[in-house]
């Protein structure tokens, strides 16, 4: 049976104040990393914080401190996240200042190949927040980012918010700024992000149905909601995990740790017949 790769995203979008276990220091964010590497994660995606107040901040010296903690003890696909809009060039430039030492160096490039209304839904109050946010990547933005991971020589992992990112992405591979294997991550919308397609099979079939020919590795997530009961699906039509408190914090449902997900996503995966892919099975899945 073939082997499944467990993505965790650790750290970005809630606080503490729904989850303690959400990591804020660089110290913290590497002993997580390292513990859910351990607990089955053959890559790891986070963001740095101010250690006081869970900011999110683009801080170089942060970001070093996470990769070289995190690979002195295991060695996960590893890659930081970006900031929304803004001039590409600035947005991109963290990574390309950690891609000149090889011990900070990011395992993946990126790219979010579209742009997407983001808001956040109380189903009890029937009221939503961040109701003037768009989340805005033009081509032009994401030429760039792909034409900066290529240089870097790093594979980029694309985020699919909805159908018209895919679409972008072939025009992309289309155009030669993109190679086979593609590296896609299927963003479905849970409860509390009600954007693109719901975690449903019907809509991991109309991606891959978009996907016809085309040799790629994919990841099912779902935001705003808990992926567990998603593994399944997304596992017999043949892609990959993808979980952790950046993309459903578990307040409502016991405040796991992000190891103790990805033991649970492990338990699934071993149950269904399938083993979990290291890191190291993982870069050659990925050809990374």
């Amino acid at each position: 049976m073939a082997k499944i790769m467990i993505e965790a995203a650790i750290n970005g979008n809630s606080d503490k104040a729904r989850n303690p276990h959400i990591a804020y220091s660089p110290e913290d964010i590497a002993n997580d990393a390292i513990a859910t590497c351990q607990a089955g994660a053959a890559a790891v995606h986070f963001h740095v914080r101010e250690p006081d107040t869970g900011e999110w901040v683009q801080d170089v010296g942060y970001y070093s401190e996470v990769f070289r903690r995190t690979r002195a003890q295991c060695n996960p696909i590893l890659w930081p996240t970006f900031p929304f809009g803004g001039d590409p060039v600035e947005r991109f430039a963290h990574f390309l200042e950690l891609a000149k030492d090889p011990a900070t160096k990011p395992d993946l490039g990126w790219a979010d190949p579209g742009s997407v209304n983001l808001v956040s839904y109380d189903a009890r109050t029937k009221t939503l927040s961040g109701g003037n946010f768009i989340y805005q990547n033009s081509h032009d933005a994401n030429r760039y980012f792909l034409e900066q991971s290529r240089a870097c020589g790093v594979r980029p992992t694309l985020q699919i918010f909805d159908p018209s990112f895919l679409r972008a992405v072939l025009v992309f591979l289309d155009q030669g700024l993109l190679t086979e294997p593609l590296l896609l991550k299927f963003y479905f919308g849970g409860p509390e992000l009600p954007f693109g397609l719901p975690p449903s099979l019907k809509s991991l079939e109309a991606y891959l149905d978009m996907l016809h020919g085309v040799r790629c590795n994919w990841f099912a997530a779902t935001l705003g909601g808990d992926n567990l009961p998603f593994i399944p699906q997304t596992v017999s039509l043949g892609g990959h995990v993808r979980l952790g408190l950046e993309d459903h914090h578990y307040a409502q449902e016991g405040q796991p740790t992000n190891p103790q997900l990805v033991e649970r996503a492990v338990a699934t995966i071993t149950a269904m017949g399938h083993e979990v892919a290291t890191p190291d099975e993982a870069r050659a899945m990925l050809e990374a």
